[in-house]
């Protein structure tokens, strides 16, 4: 029997594995320098380059065919001697593939941030680290002694049982130790701060992308000329370098147990922990490990997780009560004195109703009242005294899981040392600072520093506002075109011979019109994600919580008139402007939308079954396919090096058996920001809590997507993405206005 032990969360050294697993088949001296085995690899950039061998196969030189090639290779050269300037160490590895006269080379860049530059930027970035005196710690044996009765341990346990439900925030309350923002000259006030491993892997990896970011690439930027020639960004435009990213601390599949003795303990990476006790399937009703998750991938992923998780959770309630209310509705329905009447009644049920036509064919139309049965049934499933419970119900649910989350949220950003931060105290951002000349600076009276500042150009932002207004446009012309067409399909219906086909009128041209809406939803939002982030990377703002905040509001702005015009436009405006018998209202001579003689309740319940059930399936089929096929491709241009170079004739120079890491990272797919993730589980809330009257089993199904959204996510996280670049943050941002805005348009 093995049995599994991770690494101390705590332990400051992350190289503490290579002592405990001698015996892993994994190599993980693979990363760190080949020529300098005390060096971490924090970073790899990659590029790729031709070289010819025609006249001297002994020694290769690359071909300078083009301006573009010759002026790659002198940005490569000055960007990577400013690296070495600012304390990056270097070393490169190279594979080739020969092609007639020529070989193709793939090179990666291993980075290495010295101790000196750690401290540096470490201080220039705010970067918070434990104290040695624990000013908590006199505070817990003070209340400890005070109140005896109860203590951490005594909490922790009954909180739950630890065996299934371990919870490591809970941990972390317990050891919690005093945070304060590193000072290279008071470094000894810091834990283990003469330790290799005292800034983690992820705060490594920060603090090397920041100083990517902010490194110029030419001649005349280090002479104080063309200062927009700066930062990674432009250089990965420009395929001057194809990719950059932090390592993985190893693989994540489990390490194979031949090799060990039973009863021996087999340690972990942090990979491996995360994916055995995180994304894995079989943990789903557990704890998540946010500590962890922190420590490895960085704030802003963690915070999204806890929301989730957070979120989740809170669903039970609602989808239990929902659930129960469903059901109630469908019962109610055979004591229903409408259905009952319409259904059942021989007397109503021959009663021949008012035509929906206004021609002179009008008796050739006629219905009796009890065709429209299923009509009604289904209407009034929905619409009795249950589902006004539900409704009041979950108003004052959606108000107390704000509050309830707001709280969690606040306790998070202590244990996490991040309670005081503050967007004054984030630097700016790289392509910000570079547009800013000498005089464009203030004073910041917080972090004591003088920063790169110019005022918001008013022609940007208005621009951008014109931008947003255009596209809600679109959604509403496409939604009027929807409108129109079941319009047109309803009218098709009626008009036909077949006299079997006209009571499905509306049911056909409901259903295909949500369909089709689903597609447009679909497409629009993947234009105007692009068109989104084009406009706000051009308005350039100065740091990137407010690149993300004026994002994110652009986006969700559009995307709440893209998913829920539909839902408003049948609960609140269809059917009131038809006009009467004799006298309707008509469009492009088409008749106005009209409600069932049930009424649109049904209608809506159609629309949002389509609409929010459709978008969580294609949602999660493109999360499960799309990270696989792009890793799957990528395996499979590396392997060839060039897509184009697929002749039998090629021969491979120098390929290793076993990829080293960073071939193994560089195959994955590139990490995506937040935004999707945040998106979809908001619209999710919005479906959710403005609509449920409709549909009251809607929290049931979100309960059980984010039940699987949780693990997916994770894999996505630790087996098929690169690892991403850690971001600070106190709090999931704006994105909790957001949540507060659509509550209150649910309680309304």
């Amino acid at each position: 029997m093995k049995e599994y032990e991770a690494i101390p969360i705590t332990d400051p050294n992350p190289a503490t594995y290579l002592q405990h697993s001698p015996k892993e088949d994994y190599d993980y001296t693979l990363h760190y320098f080949r020529d300098a085995p005390d060096s971490r690899i924090d970073f790899i950039l990659s590029y790729r380059e031709v070289i010819d061998d025609s006249d001297d196969a002994s020694e290769t030189t690359p071909i300078q065919k083009t301006g573009k090639e010759l002026e790659a290779r002198n940005k490569r050269r000055v960007f990577e001697e400013n690296l070495e300037k600012k304390g990056i160490s270097i070393e490169r590895e190279s594979y080739d593939k020969r092609k007639g006269h020529e070989t193709q080379r793939i090179v990666y860049v291993k980075l290495h941030a010295t101790k000196e530059c750690l401290f540096n930027y470490g201080e220039q970035l705010q970067i918070k680290k434990m104290l040695r005196v624990d000013p908590m710690q006199i505070f817990r044996d003070e209340y400890k002694e005070e109140r005896g009765c109860l203590d951490w341990k005594t909490f922790s346990t009954l909180h739950g049982n630890e065996k299934f439900y371990k919870n490591e925030i809970w941990d972390e309350m317990k050891n919690h130790k005093i945070s304060a923002r590193f000072e290279q000259k008071k470094a000894d006030r810091f834990v283990n701060h003469d330790q290799p491993g005292f800034f983690s892997t992820s705060e490594r990896s920060y603090i090397v992308a920041y100083i990517l970011q902010e490194t110029p690439y030419t001649e005349d930027t280090k002479n104080g000329n063309n200062k927009s020639s700066v930062g990674i960004e432009y250089l990965l435009a420009d395929d001057v370098y194809t990719s950059w990213y932090p390592l993985h601390d190893g693989p994540y599949e489990m390490p194979g147990t031949d090799t060990q003795e039973d009863g021996e303990k087999v340690y972990l990476n942090d990979r491996q922990v995360l994916s055995r006790f995180w994304s894995d399937w079989g943990q789903w009703y557990k704890y998540q490990p946010l500590n962890r998750v922190r420590i490895y991938f960085g704030d802003t992923v963690a915070m999204y997780f806890a929301w989730l998780g957070f979120y989740t959770k809170l669903l039970i309630v609602p989808a239990v009560v929902g659930a129960m209310v469903f059901l109630y509705d469908i019962y109610s329905i055979w004591g229903n004195e409408v259905v009952h009447s319409v259904c059942y009644n021989e007397t109503l049920k021959a009663e021949i109703i008012c035509p929906p036509c206004d021609t002179e064919n009008c008796v050739k139309s006629t219905k009796t009242l009890g065709s429209f049965c299923s009509l009604f049934m289904i209407a009034n499933a929905f619409n009795n005294g249950g589902s006004v419970f539900f409704a009041i119900f979950i108003s004052f649910w959606s108000a107390f899981f704000l509050e309830f989350w707001k709280r969690y949220q606040i306790t998070l950003a202590f244990l996490w040392s991040k309670a005081d931060f503050k967007v004054s105290q984030e630097p700016a951002r790289p392509e910000y600072a570079v547009t800013c000349d000498e005089n464009d600076v203030r004073y910041n009276p917080i972090t004591l520093r003088w920063e790169p500042y110019r005022e918001q150009s008013i022609y940007k932002t208005l621009t951008g506002i014109s931008v947003v207004i255009i596209t809600v446009f679109v959604v509403l012309i496409t939604l009027v075109s929807i409108i129109i067409y079941k319009i047109a399909v309803y009218s098709t219906f009626e008009g036909l011979a077949q006299a079997g086909l006209k009571p499905y009128a509306s049911t056909m041209s409901s259903v295909s019109g949500s369909m089709i809406q689903l597609i447009a939803i679909t497409v629009l939002s993947q234009v105007y994600a692009w068109l989104a982030e084009k406009i706000t990377l051009w308005e350039n703002f100065r740091t990137e919580t407010e690149y993300q905040n004026n994002l994110t509001v652009k986006r969700f702005i559009f995307e709440f008139f893209n998913y829920y015009g539909s839902c408003f436009y049948i609960a609140f405006v269809k059917g009131n402007f038809i006009g009467y018998p004799g006298a309707y209202n008509r469009i492009f001579g088409f008749r106005l939308d009209s409600c069932g003689p049930g009424g649109c309740l049904g209608e809506l319940a159609q629309n949002l079954a389509i609409i929010f059930l459709g978008k969580q399936i294609l949602n999660n089929i493109q999360e499960l396919l799309l990270p696989n096929i792009k890793s799957w491709m990528s395996r499979r241009r590396s392997k060839k090096y060039l897509a184009e170079s697929e002749s039998s004739e090629e021969i491979a120079v120098k390929v290793p058996h076993t990829p080293a890491p960073w071939e193994a990272d560089n195959d994955l797919t590139e990490q995506e920001n937040l935004f999707p993730e945040y998106l979809e589980m908001v619209i999710q809330y919005g479906f959710a809590t403005m609509f449920v009257v409709a549909f009251p089993i809607a929290p049931l199904f979100a309960l059980i997507n984010n039940i699987v959204e949780i693990r997916l996510d994770a894999k996505k996280y630790t087996e098929l993405f690169k690892r991403p670049i850690p971001i600070n943050c106190m709090s999931i941002g704006i994105w909790y206005g957001i949540l507060d805005y659509m509550a209150s348009i649910a309680i309304i």
